[in-house]
Formats: structure tokens, C-alpha cells, sequence
């Protein structure tokens, strides 16, 4: 059941590279001393993850999904076998999005307008710390999304 599954937020900024993703996982930059891995580890399979945009492009969830596991580009080297590269990903810039989480059933949320306002510099949150800070309950979208809506589909023949 959901209680058992953990709930995070995570930060895009202003969404356009997770909109532009076309295989179904996010990145992260690494972070002093690799913290940013850290952090990940404590994310479970089957955990739900909220991707928000920063709050100067409007602090809203635009997006759901439940975690797979995390790759880290730093231990594939010579050849990517589980990391892409942005340019593979179809993200703009040159950012260093090196752990990089994968995830299934991803539900695009825009349209149910839940804002968040949260200040921290974190970019990887616990939603029960900062549910306060969150418009609505997010077990409950949870649960709404898993039985009214379809995931996003994505084309996985990756080349």
C-alpha cells in the first residue's frame, strides 16, 4: 500500500529538460563530496517521486512517478551502458546531471495546478518534512493519478 512507500520532491528547475527527457529518468548533479548520492541511496524502489519547478517558474508539480534506481555516469567510464549523455536525453546546456534516476509510470501533474513554496537548498526533499509547504495532500494525488490517469509513454528503443 502507499503508506508504505516514501514520497520525495525533487527540483527541475524550470522543467524544460524534464519535459525534453525522452527516456524515463531524471539527473541530479553530483554535489561537495558526492552528498548528492548520499541522499539518493536512501530513495527505495517503488518510492514516489514529485518533480517541482523552482519557485521564480511558479513552484509547481508538474510531474509523478515511481523510482526504479539511480546510475552514476562516473562509474561507466569508457562506455555508458545505464547513464545517456544530455544530448541523448535531449537536455539543453552542459550541466554535469551525473546520477541519474530512473523511474516508471511518470504522470505529467501541470494540470492539477498543486504549487509547493519551499525554501531550502536542497534539491532532493522528503515530501513529509515540507508537506506543509505543499498545496494538497500528495498520498492522495498519488492514489487519484494511479487509479484516473495513464502514465506517459515513452519510445525505449534506445539506439
Amino acid at each position: 500500500m502507499d503508506c508504505e512507500k516514501k514520497h520525495w520532491i525533487i527540483r527541475v528547475q524550470d522543467g524544460t529538460n524534464f519535459y525534453n527527457s525522452k527516456y524515463p529518468f531524471w539527473g541530479v548533479k553530483r554535489g561537495k563530496n558526492g552528498c548528492m548520492k548520499t541522499i539518493v541511496k536512501k530513495i527505495n524502489p517503488g518510492d514516489i517521486c514529485w518533480f517541482l519547478t523552482s519557485k521564480k517558474y511558479g513552484g509547481k508539480i508538474i510531474g509523478m512517478c515511481e523510482y526504479i534506481n539511480f546510475y552514476d555516469r562516473n562509474e561507466e567510464p569508457l562506455v555508458n551502458i545505464n547513464t545517456m549523455t544530455n544530448a541523448e536525453q535531449n537536455w539543453t546546456g552542459n550541466e554535469l546531471w551525473d546520477i541519474q534516476l530512473h523511474y516508471t509510470n511518470l504522470y505529467i501533474t501541470e494540470k492539477q495546478n498543486i504549487i509547493a513554496c519551499i525554501q531550502c537548498a536542497g534539491n532532493i526533499l522528503e515530501y513529509n518534512t515540507f508537506k506543509d509547504k505543499v498545496n494538497g495532500d500528495l498520498h492522495e494525488h498519488y492514489k487519484n493519478f494511479k487509479l484516473y490517469a495513464e502514465p506517459k509513454s515513452f519510445n525505449l528503443n534506445i539506439v
